[in-house]
């Protein structure tokens, strides 16, 4: 039984549910924020939740960057509309 992260530090468990009631809670909770027009999204999901929301990132106009770390993967997605932070990095010269 996985604890799932709905919102920013909340985390629920679903006991007796078997791993696909986990995903849609997973994919569910991912794509409210993604509505809302949150315009930066990070969690904790299984792997087979990357592969769903790839198709719903893309339709949201969000960029998804996934990174497996074990049995979990962490993602970050970022709206369209929020522009990638440049930064400026000077060289110096010895």
């Amino acid at each position: 039984m996985r604890q799932i992260e709905v919102l920013d530090g909340v985390r629920v468990r679903f006991p007796g549910r078997g791993s696909e009631f986990d995903l849609g809670v997973e994919i569910g909770a991912v794509t409210a924020l993604m509505v809302l027009g949150e315009p930066v999204i990070e969690r904790r999901v299984s792997p087979e939740c990357v592969e769903q929301l790839r198709p719903l990132a893309e339709r949201f106009r969000y960029r998804l960057v996934a990174n497996r770390t074990g049995e979990e993967a962490e993602i970050a997605l970022f709206h369209a509309s929020r522009p990638p932070r440049l930064q400026l990095v000077q060289q110096h010269k010895s």
